[in-house]
């Protein structure tokens, strides 16, 4: 049985920003308690995960959005925002994925 890097959406929906302040094609980095998540707006789905890439200690928020995929600033691998897929080395492993909504003009996530 594979597992499941997104967490479950039992826990609690948390009311973090507008839609406004994400629109589609950008990123932004969330600091909650001890988490830092990146959510991303691909085409008017929120999408977010760990913020910290895998290989080294880097914000993915200063990367790049490059449609479903983020570009880490520091050795250029890539992750899927979908599933938290690492794409390219030098990161071998996935990021955390958290569940994220728009819903009444604001975005919630579940962490």
């Amino acid at each position: 049985m594979a597992f499941d890097k997104r967490k479950s959406t039992q826990g609690t929906w948390v009311d973090i920003g507008a839609i406004e302040d994400l629109p589609p094609g950008t990123m932004k980095r969330y600091d909650l308690e001890q988490h830092r998540i990146l959510v991303a707006n691909v085409e008017g789905t929120p999408f977010a995960v760990a913020d910290t890439c895998t290989h080294e200690d880097a914000s993915l928020s200063m990367g790049a959005l490059q449609g479903d995929k983020v570009k880490c600033p520091l050795h250029g691998s890539r992750f899927c925002l979908r599933d938290g897929q690492a794409m390219d080395e030098p990161a071998e492993v996935d990021l955390e994925c958290y569940p994220a909504r728009f819903t009444a003009g604001r975005l919630e996530i579940v962490f």
